[in-house]
């Protein structure tokens, strides 16, 4: 009987740290897919840029192009969540970064 229940717990507590190896590798596994969702989408970018210069703005390697860069767009952000707003974002905070250096460089100089 205390074999039994010793087993169990062996067990359990096997599963849980099986369980916590698994899942603290799954937020590493998901950054890697959103850099590579929105690295696809910045090469389509280039892509799309490089057949512009060649073909024209309204040609259809163009068009196409912009298709298919917006589909992954789309799909990246689906996935991911808004990867424009995140760039934005942490521009903005070191923006507020810069001015807060330059406000106390400031006021120490007065």
């Amino acid at each position: 009987m205390v074999w039994t229940k010793m087993m169990m717990k062996t067990s359990l507590v096997a599963a849980f740290a099986g369980g916590f190896m698994f899942f603290g590798n799954a937020t590493n596994v998901r950054a890697d897919d959103r850099d590579s969702c929105y690295q696809n989408v910045q090469n389509l970018e280039r892509k799309l840029d490089r057949d512009v210069d060649r073909h024209g703005a309204d040609s259809r390697q163009a068009r196409h192009d912009r298709h298919e860069m917006e589909e992954a767009r789309d799909s990246c952000q689906r996935r991911f969540g808004d990867y424009d707003r995140d760039r934005d974002r942490d521009r903005d905070h070191h923006d507020n970064d810069d001015r807060d250096r330059d406000r106390d460089r400031y006021q120490n100089n007065r």
